[in-house]
């Protein structure tokens, strides 16, 4: 009697066990299956937050301290004739390059700062839920520079009035950076416009003003 209660403890701990480890491979199997589905839209979510605040914190880095210490005669030297016509206007090539030049290492160093911060999004804003967006475990993702920015300087010509013609300067930002979340690693590229400075001009714009012809881009090994 003694030997069969005994086999009977060991036959149910063997079934508990045996059920356990059954639960335990199905819930795995679930949870594998809906982290594999679940994945891409957590990249996706992870990029486009990484993304806007990257551009956010370049943009307030250039316009402060770049774009607001410009004027647009310091970038584009314009030429009159005795009645007062503008007649050329010329790209102060010298005065771009420096401008470039700072703005690319300006960004640079707004990149690395970012580098040290670790970013919290929460699971339900990586679903894309908006009654669950700030619920569920915050997903760590940590944004790594790849030391490839270009900076480069546009303009435009649009109409402004009667008779008036307004040039906008800007910058094009380009800068490619690694996101970094548990067991996933993706690259990304960060792409903004900042405002840089403009002129309204009076007249018709002769072809010397409108077919301005800006440096090129400048890499983050740039030349002196």
């Amino acid at each position: 009697m003694f030997k069969k209660r005994r086999s009977l403890r060991v036959n149910r701990k063997m079934a508990g066990f045996l059920i356990a480890a059954l639960m335990l491979f199905f819930t795995g199997k679930v949870i594998a299956h809906m982290e594999q589905n679940l994945r891409p839209t957590i990249i996706s979510a992870a990029l486009y937050y990484t993304d806007m605040l990257a551009t956010e914190a370049i943009n307030e880095a250039v316009r402060e301290e770049i774009a607001e210490n410009l004027s647009y005669e310091s970038l584009v030297q314009i030429e009159k004739d005795h009645e007062g016509k503008i007649v050329m206007a010329r790209i102060n090539t010298r005065e771009v390059n420096r401008i470039m030049s700072i703005t690319t290492l300006k960004v640079q160093e707004t990149l690395r700062s970012m580098e040290r911060e670790v970013i919290k999004l929460p699971l339900g804003q990586a679903l894309g839920s908006y009654i669950l967006a700030n619920l569920g475990p915050k997903i760590p993702i940590v944004m790594v520079p790849l030391g490839r920015v270009n900076t480069s300087i546009d303009d435009v010509f649009e109409e402004a009035g009667i008779n008036q013609t307004r040039h906008k300067l800007y910058f094009n930002i380009n800068a490619q950076v690694q996101i970094l979340i548990p067991f996933i690693a993706s690259r990304t590229e960060v792409v903004t416009q900042v405002p840089l400075a403009e002129c309204i001009y009076q007249g018709e714009v002769p072809d010397t003003v409108i077919n301005l012809q800006f440096p090129g881009s400048l890499p983050e090994k740039f030349a002196p």
